[in-house]
């Protein structure tokens, strides 16, 4: 693909408030578009078409949301199976920080997290690309 189609992140994040800011945040700041779904299997829709420049995947639906990740990492998808990805939760306990880190997940967003965090997070997600 060309490096024109991947400059997009696809944000999986079923709360329409949750994903409206930080899709805001990335457009009021020149950052790298961010495209949002609401549900892991639109996600696999935009990942079977389109390549991403970076992924931030929701673990509001912790299984599916693995399922996913591990799906982008066996290079099931026309994304890169090296891409950068984060992910957003309320929560981290320990079994679950030992699975983000077997499927290379970069950061984890804790939510309520701050407007700053989102920058970072979309400014690394790029960067990495």
């Amino acid at each position: 693909m060309s490096p024109t189609s991947q400059q997009d992140i696809l944000l999986v994040e079923p709360s329409s408030l949750t994903g409206s800011i930080i899709v805001a945040t990335a457009r009021q700041l020149n950052l790298p578009p961010v495209r949002q779904v609401n549900s892991v299997r639109n996600a696999q829709q935009q990942l079977t078409n389109k390549g991403f420049s970076g992924v931030i995947v929701s673990l509001d639906e912790v299984a599916e949301a693995v399922a996913l990740l591990e799906r982008v990492r066996s290079a099931q998808f026309a994304v890169d199976a090296q891409v950068p990805v984060a992910v957003t939760t309320d929560q981290v306990d320990a079994s679950t920080a030992v699975q983000m880190k077997a499927l290379q997940v970069r950061r984890v967003l804790l939510k309520p997290f701050k407007v700053r965090d989102v920058i970072s997070t979309i400014q690394m997600l790029k960067g990495t690309a």
